[in-house]
């Protein structure tokens, strides 16, 4: 080979080895560039997570502002209470606690056993003038109930008891002992069945009336007239009363 072919070949693998260099050190740097523009934008590209508002961001004086921590919300058992009417639910409580208007007050168990044995008494000693303390005995609300027994006892009985209560309503009315709207009161609930007593007891009627006029019912047409319309034909008994 002549000299000039060996530096000729020198100059080629010389040229090779720097083109190879040269090579390799532009594919290092294209690639530092890449993963340096990667990690930029990595570093400025906003995420969904920083998008939201930090639980702790600064103030208005530069102060970070406390974290709000919401309390967790606590479930407890749920009471069930058995099916027992004489349990009374905090619901029922409330309820109760509320004043409502009642009508008919509550009695208490000596009042009602008081009524019953006077009831007994009146119609075995038969005595009016023994008979004035039983409406004096029991408080203002309750002698309409007084009323209702006497009544309730006289219509499946016989005239002369029907006479004898309405003695006594008379007695009454005219001592001041009751009042017409304590005896209206009292006849209603009766009148209510009467239809119906009137099967077993076809007299029914007729006694009622006599009760009814023994309380002074026949001058007072307009709480006659309340008692009647209780009934399926009204016109009967206004009519007996009258």
């Amino acid at each position: 080979m002549s000299p000039s072919g060996i530096f000729g070949a020198g100059k080629k693998d010389g040229r090779r080895e720097t083109f190879s260099r040269t090579n390799s050190n532009s594919n290092m740097f294209c690639m530092l560039s890449q993963n340096l523009k990667l990690t930029t934008e990595a570093f400025t590209k906003p995420s969904h997570s920083s998008s939201r508002k930090s639980s702790t961001d600064p103030g208005h004086d530069g102060v970070p502002e406390p974290t709000v921590q919401h309390r967790k919300l606590q479930l407890f058992p749920q009471t069930v209470y058995p099916a027992d009417e004489s349990i009374i639910t905090p619901l029922e409580e409330e309820r109760e606690s509320v004043p409502i208007a009642i009508s008919t007050p509550s009695i208490s168990e000596a009042d009602v056993k008081m009524i019953d044995e006077d009831v007994k008494e009146f119609f075995a000693i038969r005595n009016l003038q023994e008979a004035e303390v039983y409406f004096t005995n029991l408080p203002d609300e309750h002698r309409f109930r007084l009323v209702n027994k006497l009544v309730g006892s006289a219509l499946e009985s016989k005239e002369a008891d029907a006479r004898l209560v309405g003695d006594f309503f008379a007695q009454a009315m005219s001592s001041g002992q009751c009042t017409l709207e304590v005896f209206e009161k009292g006849f209603m609930p009766m009148a209510e069945f009467l239809d119906d007593i009137a099967i077993d007891a076809p007299k029914a009627f007729g006694y009622m009336a006599i009760m009814l006029r023994g309380a002074g019912f026949e001058n007072e047409p307009e709480r006659l007239q309340r008692i009647a319309s209780k009934l399926g034909v009204s016109d009967k008994l206004v009519s007996l009363v009258a």
